[in-house]
C-alpha cells in the first residue's frame, strides 16, 4: 500500500493523486470476475466499493470545473489555514469512528445488481479510469494559492479548502482498498 508521505504542495497532490489513481485500479482489475461481485465479510464487494470510489470522486471533479468565484460566492472562503493530509485522515477517521456512514447519494446502486458480466466489471472499472484522469486533470489548472482560497462542501466533514477535499479523497480511496483487503484476508 502506498505510503502518500504527507503531501501538501501541487506538485506533491498531483504525484499522489496519480499514484493512488493507479493502486486503486491495479488492486481492482486483479479481482477474477467471481471476486469482483461477491461481498466480503458481510459488506460491500469489491465492484461496489470501485462504484462508492467513482460516485464520491465524480462530483468533486465537477466542482473544480466550476469558476473559482462562484465556488467562493457558494461556500464562501476559508478562515483559517488548510490542514495537512494526516490531519485530514485522522478528521476522518474519528467520524467513522463515531459511526458516520457513506450518504445515500454515494451508494454503490447498481454494482451488485443480479448481471455480474464481464462487461458490467469493465464498465466500472473504466468509469473508475475515467474518474480518476479527470480529477487530475481538474486539478492541474488551478495555482497553489487557490487551493487555499476556495472550499467545497463534504457530506461528513463539513466544508474542507480544495487542497483537504484531496486530501480526504486521496485518504479515502486508499482507505477503500484497504477495506477489500482486510475483509479478503479474513475471509
Amino acid at each position: 500500500m502506498i505510503d502518500l508521505r504527507d503531501p501538501f504542495t501541487k506538485e506533491e497532490i498531483l504525484r499522489a493523486v496519480a499514484r493512488v489513481n493507479r493502486e486503486v485500479e491495479e488492486f481492482f482489475v486483479a479481482f477474477s470476475l467471481a471476486e469482483f461481485f461477491t461481498p466480503l465479510a458481510g459488506a460491500w464487494s469489491p465492484a461496489e466499493n470501485l462504484a462508492h470510489l467513482v460516485k464520491s470522486v465524480r462530483p468533486i471533479t465537477m466542482a473544480l470545473r466550476l469558476p473559482r468565484p462562484f465556488l467562493r460566492l457558494g461556500f464562501g472562503a476559508p478562515r483559517y489555514v488548510s490542514r495537512r493530509y494526516s490531519e485530514i485522515q485522522k478528521t476522518y477517521q474519528g467520524k467513522l469512528a463515531e459511526g458516520a456512514k457513506a450518504p445515500r447519494q454515494f451508494l454503490p446502486h447498481g454494482a451488485h445488481a443480479p448481471i455480474r458480466s464481464a462487461q458490467m466489471r469493465l464498465k466500472i472499472l473504466r468509469d473508475w479510469e475515467t474518474v480518476g484522469a479527470k480529477l487530475l486533470a481538474t486539478i492541474h489548472p488551478w495555482p497553489e494559492s487557490d487551493l487555499d482560497r476556495c472550499l467545497l462542501p463534504h457530506p461528513l466533514l463539513g466544508k474542507l479548502t480544495v487542497r483537504e477535499m484531496i486530501f480526504f479523497t486521496l485518504y479515502h480511496n486508499l482507505h477503500h482498498v484497504q477495506n477489500v483487503q482486510r475483509r479478503r484476508a479474513a475471509a
